[in-house]
């Protein structure tokens, strides 16, 4: 028994039409992979910027004392930082007499509020990440604090 004409293979048309649809489908596949390449990459620099922005935020008051300031830089790999300072509250401290005789005795507490912001450039578009705290830190009689001694 001979097979018939429609039943010998794929016509031209239909050959077509499944072509079309493998192409739609890798194109969706390589579309979705590119998109999330992007968004790891973006992530590893926002990751990135919050351990730069950390590690600005834990030097501050340590070997000098805190002050009003707005220092910039760059931190190197396209990241620049920006570091503000700016006191918030002042109280003044209750001393004793025996804390008056002795200069180096604190006067004062400071509530100081810092921002350290990272700025970098993501595929044309500027990005930037700003982590903030509060310190506190402790004048003397003298002006200075007790890290100054």
């Amino acid at each position: 028994m001979r097979p018939s004409r429609h039943d010998a293979g794929f016509t031209l048309l239909e050959v077509i039409i499944a072509f079309a649809i493998s192409a739609l489908a890798l194109g969706v596949l390589f579309n979705g992979t590119t998109t999330g390449l992007r968004a790891t990459e973006q992530a590893g620099k926002y990751a990135e910027a919050i351990s730069l922005a950390q590690s600005h935020l834990a030097a501050i008051g340590h070997g000098a004392a805190i002050a009003q300031q707005t220092t910039s830089g760059v931190d190197g790999d396209g990241f620049d930082w920006q570091l503000r300072i700016k006191p918030l509250s002042t109280r003044q401290l209750t001393l004793t007499d025996s804390d008056r005789a002795n200069d180096s005795q604190p006067t004062a507490a400071v509530l100081y509020d810092i921002e350290a912001t990272e700025t970098w450039k993501d595929g044309g578009r500027t990005r930037q990440l700003t982590l903030a705290t509060h310190r506190f830190d402790v004048h003397t009689a003298g002006g200075g604090t007790p890290s100054d001694d």
